[in-house]
This record gives structure tokens, C-alpha cells and sequence, in this order.
């Protein structure tokens, strides 16, 4: 379980810096004013939807994340680079769990990417992939309480034939079956 999303993007990001050594500027949201640092990778957490509900009271989701290549549309074979880095993300996220309790990456796209006009003016693909990932607090909803787990065979159980009863993992009692 996560504690919170924060602990994902940044768990995401220290991944991928490992990973791709070579990308200058590795981040989550950035700030996109006039000029990024390049070549880049953004990430950001797209959309979610609901996961497999693990009963524990924890809410199931599913993620879908996108890290955006970015490069230089002067630089020398700016087409290839972009493709590139790309590629390398999609081998970085591929069955990357991150160190946490969630669900291996599964990579879903890569492509050009003309979604985000902030970043008009540069060469970028888009890697998406998902993770499922649980959110909340873990309830056991039973007391917690010493419990013994008894077995009996029947027509020898019931009312009255508790000393039939055996602890799970022991043999039954020497007197099984003598009330027969």
C-alpha cells in the first residue's frame, strides 16, 4: 500500500535518473515557462480508474502515467533522438515496480505527442503506462483476539461432543469415536 501519490512520482523520477543518465532534466509538473532544459523527461500521473478491490478497505487504482521525451527540433538527427529516448524510457518502465508496493508497470503507448501546447516548438514523444496501486488505510475487520482453529469429523461434532474436537495440525484424540 501507498501512502500517498507523492510517494509514487517521487519513487518514478529517482527510477528513472538512474535509468537514463543521459537526459538532462528529469521531473514530474514542471513549470514550463519559456525554455526547459533539454533533452527532457516529464512525467505525470494522466488519469486513473478504478482497480481489483483487495477487501482490506484500501482503494484500488489504476494509473495511467505518461513521461514525455523531449528534445531539440535543431539539433542534428532531433527525429532519431526523440524515438531514442523514447525507447529508452519504454525499456526503463518496463516491469519496473519502483521499490513499492504496487503492481508491475505495463507499457501501453509510445508515440508523437501534440497534446500539450506549452511544449509548441519542440520535438516530443509520449511513453505511457499504467501501474495499479492501492490508497487507505489496511482495516482487518475482525477483533484482534486469540483464536484456536478446533477440528472434529462428523456425526462427531455438534453440542456435547467437544471433547471430539482436536487443535488443527495435531492427531485426533485417543478417544475419537468411542461415543458412537
Amino acid at each position: 500500500m501507498l501512502d500517498n501519490l507523492a510517494q509514487l512520482h517521487n519513487a518514478i523520477i529517482a527510477g528513472l535518473r538512474v535509468k537514463l543518465p543521459g537526459a538532462v532534466y528529469i521531473g514530474a509538473y514542471p513549470v514550463i515557462e519559456r525554455r526547459i532544459t533539454l533533452p527532457s523527461v516529464v512525467v505525470e500521473l494522466d488519469e486513473m480508474e478504478p482497480g481489483t478491490d483487495p477487501g482490506t478497505s484500501e482503494t484500488a487504482l489504476i494509473g495511467r502515467f505518461q513521461a514525455r521525451a523531449i528534445v531539440d527540433p535543431n539539433v542534428k538527427q532531433a527525429d532519431l533522438q526523440v524515438r531514442e529516448l523514447a525507447a529508452l524510457i519504454a525499456v526503463a518502465i518496463t516491469h519496473e515496480t519502483w521499490g513499492l508496493p504496487i503492481g508491475v508497470a505495463k507499457l501501453t503507448q509510445i508515440g508523437p505527442d501534440g497534446f500539450k501546447p506549452e511544449l509548441d516548438g519542440y520535438l516530443v514523444w509520449v511513453v505511457e503506462w499504467t501501474h495499479e496501486f492501492h490508497l487507505g488505510k489496511v482495516e482487518w475487520p475482525w477483533p484482534d483476539e486469540a483464536r484456536e482453529i478446533l477440528l472434529g469429523m462428523y456425526p462427531e461434532t455438534g453440542t456435547g461432543r467437544e471433547d471430539q474436537y482436536w487443535p488443527l495440525g495435531e492427531a485426533p484424540p485417543e478417544n475419537w469415536g468411542e461415543s458412537r
